[in-house]
């Protein structure tokens, strides 16, 4: 039973948080508040006018919906985050809650053009929209029972992800005259499924690999979500997702409300689907790279995306390498293919680099380092010949940089916490201060590029998501327009002498384009169906160099100038309607052309304000533990609580605990208390004694994150003072004192990784420490000192794990056996709270196969591993000097799986063979069998 609780928690967890950040803003940024009957917009009083338009399209969107799913209207709080860099929004239950990360996506061809604000607001009003409709019969039941986790609960075990995403997705193409659903980009996921002729299974489909490559739950629900509508009707899903939330039909609920309402089984309609778009798609195999020679392999097992290709003065092509095996790194292919590692790529929010002269300019993350809504972007200069990096300007708000022509200045992107885009001007050089352009028309700039006479190209958005290239005089100032604002998406700009290379978004695929200058000549240049990207032209061979999506990465192409089959144009065409019929596309509007400031007052919102917001509770059932806990967290995410009550009905006390941890300044603040009644025992003379205990702690913690460059950093400082006290009562107050055992407990950890691809197990370099020590406050002397330290090395496989661990434990022989022993004893033994102990251990991680099956929809079994382990403990006895060895040896099988084709949970069997007495159970097997249920194995 407890196990089974266990899972359902990790279930509820799953579904009702995402991407959410505690404690994140500093004190110092006020935030204001804009509350109308169907939403309230919390925001930086700088984003005032976007929060007007949010809100404004949120009313349009409930009187125009073009395919409600019922009538209920639920207030949702909105946050408007502007200090981060990253490109992110979310709808969350449990609270309900939602929050932009005002930072638009750079991508102008996967994440269109529109305003970004009000693309969140369309995409993320609808997932408000399915919360307030789905909560009937069965989850409003589970609130009762488990608050909005149950909610939550009901929601994700009814519906699947992939409907939450794709009907967004979907709401999207038909509010706006974008969408996902209108960019060729979108549909390149399952296009190239289709054309290396790959059928995966449904559950496959919804669980990933870690081998292949699979389309996420937003590309596989638009395409079941569309056809749908398109062919039954845009009433269709309405109608399956009432049923479905009803659970009418207990077990696999979505799936009988499909069936009952296309009069097909749920398996035939997704076929029936996926038909329905191949037979328009027509992909071929022998297209994918038609009229280009490709330089890249492929990889068995594997996916392999070779970006942004440039030509070294040497003749070798340079290109950012990243796989499933691999973390991104820059390599050098040369004439026969062979690849040369140059460096690794430090972290960062996208793969996007410029070259010139041998000379690397990129954008690196770094986070601030305490509040984790506040991030920023550093421009660095990466010099080939020397390997030598320069960190031209740090703590920035700098985006997609480039190189002039002699590698002395630098451009780029500007994007301030108020929304305004601006072109910058550095020189290269130690921190460098920047210089702004004018923005006199408001544009958005992507991928600015310099010319060889010092102006610069970019491709820019309007206000109305209309994209155009512009060239900007950097001396003058002045603008002008070298191809008009067309309805469509325009990137990966690329300048060579006269001529403007570019990718723009069309019916059949993503189309690489020249542009003439100097007689504004507009030439198609490549059109394969699957995207011509990130394109470079190298005058002195006189060869076209591009990457395109495939099943088995981003691969990269070459072709001679002459081989190509160059078209003239006389425009680029706009976004079309792609794949659904006139008919289901008359419901769409473009709501956002017009958009309007919502009317309205505006308050200061008071963060100090309804601090408690209990959202949740969840039954205790560890026999002979019984209970309840509630879940508090209030919408800035700045205080979380928990409070709880259990009954023991082996003693018959009752607990009652509470603890919370403050957030909003600059240490977190700490507190808890708890108080059990009517504990007892029986002493020696077989009298029941009875006592009440009591327990208050207050501490206070630093958390800091100091990533930068390559690796991953973080310290964590904390302190904690704990009062206990046990007071007798009845008879016991007679015969015994009270007892109180006052002490503090003081943290500091370190931990330090690389990035990690997706096969590995762990990061192939890493190292962490901790160090803890307790000690008594109240006279009597008692001390407890933890340290511990884990170090992960590379195997002799790409994906296998040395790692290391070591840890030793102190403490004094009286008041320090009160202490709680955190000690990891050796595997397979019962633990021996010894004065002092010392443990190191060797575990060699490796992947034994990966299954990819799954059962019933229920569990999906991506992949095995094991993990071959020696410990060796010595534990020393202060009073006798004697030292006691205990050693085990054995192997770990774990099974990485996914539960309800959404939630990762791993579990392993542990075989410990022990090479000693159990010091405990002398008679003890020393043939050990465990389950093994890590939560978080890192």
């Amino acid at each position: 039973m407890r196990h089974l609780i266990l899972l359902s928690a990790l279930l509820i967890s799953g579904i009702a948080s995402r991407a959410q950040v505690f404690g994140g803003n500093p004190s110092s940024l006020k935030f204001y508040q804009l509350t109308t009957d169907s939403v309230r917009v919390i925001f930086p009083k700088a984003l005032e006018k976007e929060a007007r338009e949010i809100a404004w399209t949120v009313h349009q969107l409930y009187k125009n919906n073009p395919a409600p799913l019922g009538n209920k209207l639920r207030r949702f709080d909105v946050v408007l985050q502007n200090q981060t860099t990253q490109s992110n929004a979310y709808v969350g239950i449990a609270p309900y809650r939602s929050e932009y990360f005002m930072m638009p996506a750079l991508n102008n061809l996967s994440d269109g053009s529109i305003p970004w604000h009000l693309s969140l607001a369309v995409h993320e009003h609808r997932h408000m929209e399915q919360f307030a409709n789905f909560n009937r019969t069965v989850p409003k039941l589970l609130n009762v029972f488990l608050g909005q986790e149950g909610t939550a609960l009901g929601f994700g075990a009814a519906v699947p992800d992939w409907f939450f995403e794709g009907d967004a997705v979907w709401q999207e193409t038909m509010v706006t005259q974008q969408g996902r659903g209108r960019l060729s980009n979108f549909f390149n996921a399952y296009r190239s499924l289709w054309q290396s002729n790959k059928p995966y299974s449904y559950m496959k489909l919804r669980n990933g690999s870690y081998r292949h490559f699979v389309p996420n739950h937003y590309d596989l629900g638009y395409l079941l979500v569309g056809y749908g509508r398109e062919k039954y009707g845009n009433d269709f899903w309405k109608k399956v997702t009432d049923d479905a939330v009803d659970y009418k039909g207990l077990f696999y609920p979505f799936q009988h409300a499909v069936k009952k309402h296309s009069g097909v089984k749920f398996k035939s309609f997704v076929n029936n689907a996926f038909e329905f778009y191949k037979d328009q798609m027509q992909p071929k195999q022998n297209e994918v790279t038609a009229g280009f020679e490709t330089i890249t392999p492929v990889e068995k097992n594997n996916v392999t995306s070779y970006q942004y290709p440039f030509v070294l003065n040497n003749g070798n092509t340079l290109v950012l390498k990243s796989s499933y095996r691999q973390i991104p790194v820059w390599i050098s292919i040369d004439a026969n293919g062979n690849q040369t590692k140059l460096r690794v790529k430090d972290i960062a929010d996208d793969s996007y680099y410029s070259f010139r002269n041998d000379k690397v300019v990129y954008t690196a993350y770094e986070p601030h380092a305490r509040w984790g809504w506040k991030d920023y972007s550093v421009i660095k200069v990466w010099d080939i010949a020397s390997n030598e990096v320069i960190k031209v300007k740090s703590r920035s708000r700098l985006f997609q940089p480039d190189l002039n022509p002699d590698a002395s200045k630098i451009v780029a992107m500007q994007y301030s916490t108020d929304m305004k885009s601006s072109l910058v001007l550095l020189d290269v050089g130690m921190d460098a201060q920047p210089s702004a352009l004018p923005n006199p028309n408001n544009y958005l700039y992507t991928y600015p590029r310099f010319t060889n006479t010092n102006s610069i190209i970019s491709a820019v958005r309007n206000q109305n998501g209309e994209m155009a290239l512009l060239e900007t005089d950097a001396v003058t100032n002045t603008e002008k327009i070298i191809l008009p604002f067309r309805n469509t998406t325009i990137s990966y700009v690329q300048v060579h002498g006269d001529s403007v290379l570019f990718t723009a978004s069309q019916k059949k695929g993503d189309v690489l384009y020249l542009l003439k200058r100097s007689s504004n000549e507009l030439f198609k240049l490549s059109q394969l169906p699957n995207g011509s990207y990130q394109a470079y032209f190298d005058g002195n061979t006189n060869q076209l160099l591009l990457n395109t999506f495939t099943v088995d990465g981003t691969r990269l192409l070459r072709a001679k100038a002459s081989q190509l089959k160059v078209e003239q144009q006389q425009e680029v065409n706009e976004l079309p309607q792609l794949y659904l019929s006139s008919k289901t596309f008359a419901a769409s509007t473009d709501l956002v052309r017009n958009v309007q400031q919502l009317p309205g007052e505006v308050s200061k919102y008071r963060k100090g304000l309804k601090l408690l917001n209990i959202h949740s509770w969840r039954p205790v059932f560890a026999d002979p533990d019984y209970g309840y806990t509630f879940y508090s967290e209030n919408i800035m995410n700045t205080l979380v609580s928990e409070y709880e009550y259990t009954y023991n009905r082996n003693e018959g006390y009752h607990r009652a605990a509470a603890g919370l941890i403050y957030g909003a300044w600059f240490p977190y603040l700490r507190g808890g208390v708890e108080q059990i009644w009517n504990r007892s025992f029986r002493d020696n003379a077989n009298r029941l004694i009875n006592y009440n205990e009591s327990n208050f702690n207050v501490g206070l913690s630093v958390p800091l994150n100091v990533t930068s460059g390559r690796t991953y950093k973080s310290f964590l400082f904390s302190s904690t003072l704990n009062f206990e006290k046990l007071s007798f009562t009845g008879i016991g107050k007679t015969l015994y004192r009270d007892f109180n055992f006052n002490y503090n407990t003081s943290v500091i950890s370190f931990t330090s990784q690389n990035q990690k691809a997706l096969q590995q197990i762990f990061p192939r370099w890493a190292q962490t420490f901790r160090l803890q020590y307790r000690r008594t406050i109240n006279g009597n002397f008692g001390n407890q000192f933890l340290g511990t330290a884990g170090f992960y090395l590379p195997g002799i496989g790409n994906n296998h794990h040395l790692v290391l661990f070591g840890s030793v434990q102190a403490r004094d022989t009286i008041s320090g056996q009160f202490f709680t022993d955190n000690f990891s004893f050796a595997r397979g033994y019962n633990a021996v709270n010894f004065p002092r102990t010392f443990r190191v251990s060797a575990n060699y991680h490796l992947p034994l196969v990966y299954p990819e099956f799954g059962i019933g929809n229920i569990v999906y079994f991506l992949r095995i591993r094991a993990n071959a382990f020696y410990d060796y403990t010595r534990g020393k006895s202060l009073r006798t000097g004697r030292t006691f060895p205990v050693r085990s040896a054995g192997t770990e099988v774990y099974f990485d799986t996914k539960v309800w084709n959404l939630f990762p949970f791993s579990f392993g069997i542990r075989y410990s063979r022990l090479l000693d007495i159990d010091l405990i159970d002398p008679r003890r097997n020393a043939n050990q069998f465990e389950l093994v249920l890590p939560m978080d194995l890192f």
